[in-house]
């Protein structure tokens, strides 16, 4: 089975009204759920009859392309500036970590651990890394 993330989940998720992001989310997730589905083990996307876990791949799946749609949200130009008002400075939230600035990228990778193919490497002497995945699901960095 495939996943099937949808365009009006991810706006809902990211509270995102409108129209004006349609086409990069679209883009997102014709990017990365394809990519999230392979490193699901076989059997998991098969087992259709398991809605349970069907809705908990699915729901890390939207996770990812949320969480990598709102970092896309802080690389538009002036979106990490600070800004002071009256001896008053306040910095985006995102600073901290602009590439998963919520968490959503990590906590869905965590979420899929469990179902993700044994046999995966994507460890750190590999050179690659896909999407935000860390090397252990508790991993804070």
């Amino acid at each position: 089975m495939s996943l099937t993330v949808t365009r009006a989940r991810v706006k809902e998720k990211c509270g995102v009204t409108g129209t004006d992001h349609d086409a990069a989310i679209d883009n997102l997730i014709a990017e990365l759920v394809p990519a999230v589905e392979w490193t699901i083990a076989a059997e998991h996307l098969a087992d259709t009859g398991n809605v349970l876990l069907q809705g908990t791949l699915l729901l890390g799946a939207t996770e990812i392309v949320c969480g990598e749609f709102l970092a896309q949200r802080l690389r538009v130009e002036g979106a990490l500036d600070a800004t002071t008002e009256n001896d008053v400075r306040t910095e985006p939230f995102g600073r901290r970590n602009p590439s998963d600035p919520y968490g959503l990228a990590r906590q869905g990778w965590a979420r899929l651990a469990p179902f993700r193919k044994t046999n995966l490497d994507v460890s750190e002497a590999s050179g690659v890394l896909v999407g935000a995945i860390p090397s252990s699901p508790t991993e804070d960095s």
